[in-house]
């Protein structure tokens, strides 16, 4: 690489070729919150299997060195393996963690539901997978606190699950990594007890420590949208006589009552969104509930079949990957390094949206609610095969273009009592003002933005610099 070029590397757009301690990038495969993922090769190795490369954005940033440890503690079939760990050193002297992992060659859960209608059996298969993953976690008395469906690769020519992203977990030793009253996790998948934790009066140094029923619970809403296409969201609490808040009911989707989710699986998605925590199940429970669930429906088979997509499609369970060569714009990379910039050159570009958001869920129900009591019904990930099948999302693309609302990042600015952002031009969607703007789905990704009906939808953060975080943690401060 030229010296040129050199200086002007940032971890959230490295070029094929770089170094990065003894790997090499092959090509950018993807943005999560706090980091890039690059399909990487073991310098002098090349003859080994790729590596799944997963640089922080965010100099010295602690959450690698955590999920370090937590990946070399894990030795099970759902978990990638640990490669290798290090530092790379930006043209500017910043550090920068990675750890490298096992490549999983696999597509995100709510993609491949929506490429291959899965069947309820498939369906039980896989969240089996996923609660004996958190079984194992769980025994170790380590939580992974950002469970949801975007952390859930399905590989693509056996459909074992892996989990992913354990930058948010903790274990017992752990140092605390963040201030806030609530640790990291994405807003749509936490538990009750979490929200209602927030609406009490304690004392500001007070935080809520999540248990094992808050990843069951995130894997009772990661049920419920593969089986429906929605989350469940909460009711609206009530405060008792000395005004503390309860919450007496979700909000479910209609879908989860109607003959297109099988009752064995909607019976286990309701014990798992259960308000109470000690009402759910256990992994270690819920394992052979869903083994025995899956049993049930159909012939014993030794494991999950890879489900055939529609003719014409047998390209689309390529790998989560991009481009081989991405696209390099002078302004996209000023954008990557100057992070703290992005929300105002974007609002600028962001016209006004009428109707962007879908209808919202109809008022509370109890977790016992008839199907006449819930909200009104949409199409699910997990119909019958006999349903028209939409098309798929194009994995050739440097990331799928999103079917469910963004989610909003903690901390994120949210509209005031008359629906209105803070600045006229910003996009009020799912509870948060956004910055809109057309770009593609890599340049979106390298701005820290959640694509969704065709636009790029970028978290306004009022008043800070940096980029926004869907797990919750902002710059870590370690304590």
């Amino acid at each position: 690489m030229s010296s040129s070029s050199l200086s002007s590397l940032h971890p959230a757009a490295l070029p094929p070729g770089t170094p990065v301690g003894p790997f090499r990038v092959l090509e950018w495969a993807g943005r999560g919150v706090n980091g890039a993922v690059y399909r990487a090769e073991r310098i002098g190795r090349e003859h080994l299997p790729p590596v799944a490369l997963k640089l922080a954005v965010l100099p010295e940033d602690p959450r690698y060195l955590r999920e370090q440890e937590l990946l070399s503690r894990s030795h099970h079939p759902h978990i990638p393996r640990l490669v290798g760990a290090g530092l790379w050193v930006s043209p500017e002297g910043a550090r920068h963690p990675f750890v490298a992992m096992q490549w999983i060659d696999g597509v995100p859960l709510y993609d491949w539901g929506r490429m291959f209608r899965p069947s309820a059996q498939q369906q039980l298969r896989l969240l089996a997978q996923a609660a004996l993953t958190l079984q194992y976690l769980h025994a170790q008395d380590a939580l992974h606190r950002d469970f949801k469906g975007d952390n859930l690769l399905v590989r693509r020519w056996d459909c074992r699950l892996f989990l992913m992203d354990f930058g948010s977990s903790i274990y017992p030793g752990a140092d605390t990594l963040t201030p806030q009253q609530l640790p990291p996790g994405t807003p749509a998948y936490r538990s009750p007890e979490a929200w209602l934790f927030t609406l009490q009066p304690h004392q500001a140094s007070e935080r809520y420590r999540a248990g094992p029923a808050d990843d069951v619970f995130a894997l009772g809403v990661t049920a419920c949208v593969l089986a429906t296409g929605r989350y469940p969201e909460m009711g609206v609490p009530r405060k008792d006589e000395q005004g503390r808040a309860h919450l007496d009911a979700l909000k479910l989707p209609r879908a989860l009552f109607s003959d297109r989710v099988a009752p064995p699986l909607r019976e286990l998605i309701l014990r798992m969104l259960a308000i109470l925590p000690e009402e759910r199940p256990t992994a270690a429970k819920l394992t052979p509930a869903l083994e025995q669930a899956a049993e049930a429906l159909g012939p014993s088979s030794p494991s999950l079949r890879a489900p055939q997509p529609e003719a014409g499609r047998a390209d689309a369970m390529g790998a989560r990957r991009a481009p081989p060569e991405p696209v390099w714009r002078p302004w996209l990379v000023v954008a990557a390094g100057a992070l703290g910039l992005w929300a105002g050159a974007l609002v600028q570009q962001a016209p006004q949206s009428v109707g962007e958001e879908p209808p919202r869920a109809a008022p509370a129900v109890p977790l016992s609610a008839t199907p006449e009591a819930a909200e009104t019904d949409t199409a699910g990930l997990g119909e019958a095969a006999s349903a028209p099948l939409e098309p798929a999302p194009s994995l050739d693309s440097t990331r799928a273009v999103a079917e469910s609302l963004p989610e909003p990042s903690e901390g994120q600015a949210q509209p005031d009592k008359k629906g209105r952002c803070p600045h006229p031009q910003q996009v009020v969607l799912n509870g948060g003002c956004w910055a809109r703007t057309k770009v593609s789905n890599g340049e979106c990704d390298v701005l820290g933005g959640q694509m969704y009906q065709q636009a790029c939808y970028v978290p306004v953060l009022p008043g800070k610099q940096g980029r926004p975080s869907t797990s919750g943690a902002g710059r870590p401060h370690p304590q």
